[in-house]
């Protein structure tokens, strides 16, 4: 219909307005009815008048002068009251409730025939008409979803109504009639069986309080049943395509006219729900022009919704499942985003018996070794018998009062990315003995939504340890901030939350942790790293390389390597040493080599650092920096602080250089066995990384360096006999069987 006019409304924060801000101009030219209305609180304003193309096109109203926040607030937390036992009401939970309440109430406020509410994570691919051209009646548009809490409510708001269409109301957007929402909160509001006066006040009242944190409510459905009921000939049906799932495959940042362009053949707009991120699987496929040119946007989808084990998909009419699509219960509680598998996944069901053997073999040796042993067979077994009689040698071992072993604290710093935070937290859930360690996540100031899934996962996790900070204080002091909330008796484990852990990675960490009180800190290897760490290893997929971490983290006669620093990324310290050197520096903040500054203050105290080969963990790596453009200056700054610090640079001196990992392969080549004994001598081997690298391989051999520079000499790892100078060497350079000499 040309010429009538409305407003579309967005109900909005402005922290969300700020991370769609770029693409609200391609809304606002698509959207041709009238002003696009910001409903939010205090700041939106400043966020959009950033872009000069949104002046004089959007408007603002306070969301407070429709409905106060706080009103609603207040009602479900009186009646989550004995749920929340004392805790604070997540605002998240309120605000799915609240955003539909101002949606509703402003056809008060509304002096037009119509208004239109639209998502505001959602983007048109195309100019969006809203009314049929031959009868000129509105559109009500459809897609395939079902929930069942909604239409539980509404029976009860509305008594007698009922799901009365196959399809769903729920298309991210609805154009209400005025007079028609106006005549549903009426109705609504003389429901005298449910307590209240406003409508929003029994819509609260008429859902079961332990149902209220599972979204039990939509004002799209409830709207389009109310139409489909008592005004059948006022609308038209649509059947709509909305690419929910479009922030997993496409970034805010960098979707273009051409990535629109197509898309818009079959999809008449593309969602970026917060936390969704383009993950490193989905990476440069849908924005790929080569793909472009050959797939439409509709097969690609269907092609990747083959691999979805959960979750939403979206649906097409001649899908002969579209019927039973998107069958779920419940929609604000995303704890379901978590979900552990089997832990012997991807190892033999008798698994247990290799470790309860080792406990065996080490009570008589090492009983804090032999503990950790019986401890991770007694996980493994799923023979109730079994388990029975390995928890008596456990108790024996743990009783004797010999027994000296910490639980491990994953320290894990979040920042934005929901998506890998997940799947670190379910590789945990999934893979770690839950008896074996405390989980402490520190929120640090996302953007992306990851603080409100974080909230929400916390309330109903109580053994997990969540520390919901606004600001982000970078790595250094983050992880710090964190590790301030420790209980005594836990060794710290700084994770990274764009890892997952496979089976046994934190067993093998901590025996090598216990296996000599010289050790400080050990870490694990990895497929993203500098050569120090690094297991070369490649896969097409981040649950390949969980399996193969199952593969790999199995009993090795020499596993550990001793090296001068560990990486950050999967660091795990023994609470003695953490306590003696008090965690990261905080001028390292936002990131970059903090961790070798703390391996140089761990290994000054007395302390060896040691890699452990079969405890490998999966890295994505880089996530948190990998949109700043100052990396180069970071890492130039930070360098300089350290150098300043310890008197050398360990970038140069404390790392395993490309010449030398050729250098180690060359011995190899010459026919040296790993059992073979022979001496070697390295001239400038700074603090000894490649000396250290060729103990682990070949452990009978004779070790030797010379490093001039004496900072870096006294970090030299222990294996190592260092001379500041060549004729200091117990015997001439002709002497030894292999030399090398600066290879760095």
């Amino acid at each position: 219909m040309d010429g009538i006019s409305f407003r579309t409304l967005i109900v909005i924060t402005p922290k969300d307005a700020e991370r769609l801000l770029r693409l609200y101009p391609r809304l606002v030219r698509n959207i041709k009815y009238g002003p696009v209305c910001f409903v939010s609180g205090e700041g939106v304003g400043e966020v959009l008048d950033r872009v000069p193309e949104l002046n004089g096109k959007v408007e603002w109203i306070n969301e407070s002068d429709i409905i106060p926040f706080d009103d609603v607030h207040a009602l479900i937390k009186k009646r989550m009251e004995h749920i929340l036992a004392g805790r604070e009401l997540p605002r998240g939970i309120t605000g799915w409730y609240y955003q539909q309440f101002l949606k509703m109430q402003y056809a008060f406020l509304c002096e037009d025939e119509y208004y239109m509410v639209w998502d505001g994570d959602t983007i048109p691919c195309k100019k969006i008409s809203m009314f049929q051209k031959e009868s000129g009646k509105p559109y009500l548009d459809m897609k395939h979803e079902y929930h069942a809490e909604y239409f539980e409510t509404m029976g009860k708001i509305l008594p007698g109504f009922g799901k009365v269409i196959e399809r769903s109301f729920i298309s991210e957007h609805m154009l209400f009639r005025t007079d028609i929402m106006r005549s549903l909160i009426q109705d609504i509001e003389k429901n005298d069986a449910i307590e209240g006066t406003k409508f929003w006040e029994k819509i609260i009242n008429a859902i079961p309080d332990e149902k209220i944190q599972d979204s039990s409510f939509s004002e799209f459905e409830t709207y389009g049943t109310y139409v489909a009921l008592r005004f059948q000939n006022v609308y038209k049906l649509r059947e709509w395509h909305s690419f929910r799932q479009g922030g997993n495959f496409f970034s805010i940042d960098t979707i273009c006219d051409r990535d629109f362009t197509w898309l818009a053949q079959d999809f008449d707009a593309i969602s970026f729900e917060k936390g969704h991120e383009v993950r490193e699987d989905n990476a440069n496929l849908f924005d790929n022009p080569y793909y472009q040119e050959k797939l439409t946007p509709k097969q690609m989808l269907q092609a990747a919704q083959m691999e979805y084990k959960e979750g939403y998909k979206e649906v097409w009419a001649d899908d002969p499942n579209a019927a039973r699509a998107n069958n779920v219960s419940g929609g604000f509680s995303m704890s379901a985003d978590v979900i552990p598998e089997d832990r012997l996944k991807y190892l033999d069901k008798d698994t247990y018996k290799i470790y309860e053997k080792l406990g065996d073999d080490l009570k008589d040796k090492n009983i804090n070794q032999a503990f950790l042993c019986y401890e991770n067979a007694e996980y493994l077994c799923e023979d109730t018998s079994e388990k029975e009689r390995i928890t008596g040698k456990k108790n024996g071992l743990k009783e004797s009062g010999n027994v000296a072993v910490n639980k491990a604290a994953f320290i894990i710093l979040s920042y934005n990315n929901t998506y890998y935070l997940q799947r670190c937290i379910e590789s945990i859930y999934t893979n770690c003995n839950p008896d074996a360690y405390l989980l402490v996540v520190f929120e640090n100031g996302s953007k992306d939504g990851t603080s409100e899934w974080l909230a929400q996962w916390g309330n109903d996790h109580d053994e997990a340890l969540i520390i919901l900070n606004e600001e982000n204080l970078g790595f250094s002091v983050g992880n710090n901030a964190a590790c301030e909330y420790l209980p005594e008796g836990y060794d710290v484990f700084y994770l990274n939350n764009d890892t997952r852990v496979p089976a046994n990675a934190l067993f093998w960490l901590r025996m090598a942790l216990y296996s000599s009180e010289e050790i400080g800190a050990v870490g694990a290897v990895q497929n993203y790293s500098e050569g120090d760490q690094l297991l070369d290893v490649r896969f097409d997929a981040p649950e390949q390389y969980v399996e193969f971490g199952a593969s790999n983290n199995v009993p090795m006669d020499n596993p550990l390597e001793e090296q001068s620093k560990l990486c950050g990324f999967a660091m795990f310290l023994k609470r003695e040493a953490y306590d003696k050197v008090g965690g990261f520096d905080p001028a390292f903040t936002p990131g970059f080599l903090e961790d070798d500054d703390l391996s140089l203050r761990i290994r000054e105290k007395g302390y060896k650092l040691m890699v452990c080969h079969n405890a490998f963990i999966y890295h994505a790596g880089s996530q948190s920096f990998i949109k700043r453009n100052d990396l180069r200056e970071l890492f130039a700054q930070h360098r300089e602080y350290l150098v300043d610090k310890w008197g050398f640079d360990s970038s140069k001196y404390a790392v395993l250089s490309v010449n030398e990992l050729k250098y180690i392969n060359e011995i190899e080549k010459k026919g040296y066995k790993r059992d073979d004994s022979f001496s070697i001598v390295y001239v400038g081997c700074g603090c000894g990384n490649m000396l250290g690298r060729i103990h682990f391989m070949y452990p009978n051999a004779d070790l030797y360096g010379v490093e001039e520079n004496d900072d870096a000499r006294r970090f030299t790892i222990s294996c190592v006999k260092v001379f500041k100078s060549v004729s200091e060497l117990p015997m001439k350079l002709e002497e030894f069987d292999l030399v090398a000499q600066y290879l760095g």
